[in-house]
C-alpha cells in the first residue's frame, strides 16, 4: 500500500498547504464577498469568534484536505497515474463525481442558492484537481 511509500508523505503535506492557500484566495479576493452574502457572515461576526475556535476550524479544514489527499494518493497508486493529465482527469472525476454531487444534494435539501453551491463545490473541485496533480507528479 502507498502509505509505506515515503515520497507520498511530502506530497500529502504539500496538498495540505495548497488547500489553505487556495482557500485563502478562493474565499478571500475571488469569492469572499459573495460567499459572505450567501451565508450571512460579516466581518464583525468573524472578529467576534474566539481565536481558539478559528484555530480549530483551520486545523480541521487542514485535516480534511490531508485525508482527501491521502485518498487521492491511494487512487493514484492503484491506477498507476503518472502524468499531469492523469492527475487532472483523476481530480475532475473525483471532484465532480463525489464532492460536487454531495454538496449538490445537501444544498438542494437545504434549499440553498445555486451561487453558494457553485462557490463551495467549485473550491472542492479545484482543490481535488490540484491535489491529484500534486500526488500524481510528486512520486
Amino acid at each position: 500500500m502507498f502509505l509505506g511509500y515515503d515520497p507520498y508523505v511530502p506530497a500529502i503535506l504539500a496538498c495540505g498547504i495548497a488547500s489553505l492557500v487556495l482557500g485563502f484566495i478562493w474565499y478571500g479576493p475571488l469569492f469572499g464577498k459573495a460567499w459572505a452574502r450567501y451565508t450571512g457572515w460579516t466581518e464583525e461576526k468573524v472578529k467576534s469568534l474566539p481565536a481558539k475556535s478559528m484555530a480549530r476550524t483551520y486545523f480541521l479544514t487542514l485535516l480534511a484536505a490531508l485525508v482527501t489527499a491521502i485518498v487521492l494518493g491511494v487512487l493514484v497508486w492503484e491506477i498507476g497515474a503518472s502524468t499531469v493529465g492523469d492527475g487532472i482527469r483523476l481530480g475532475l472525476w473525483t471532484g465532480v463525481g463525489f464532492s460536487t454531487m454531495a454538496f449538490a444534494t445537501t444544498h438542494l435539501f437545504e434549499h440553498k442558492p445555486l451561487g453558494l453551491w457553485l462557490i463551495v463545490a467549485g473550491y472542492q473541485l479545484v482543490y481535488q484537481v490540484a491535489a491529484a496533480v500534486i500526488v500524481t507528479v510528486w512520486h
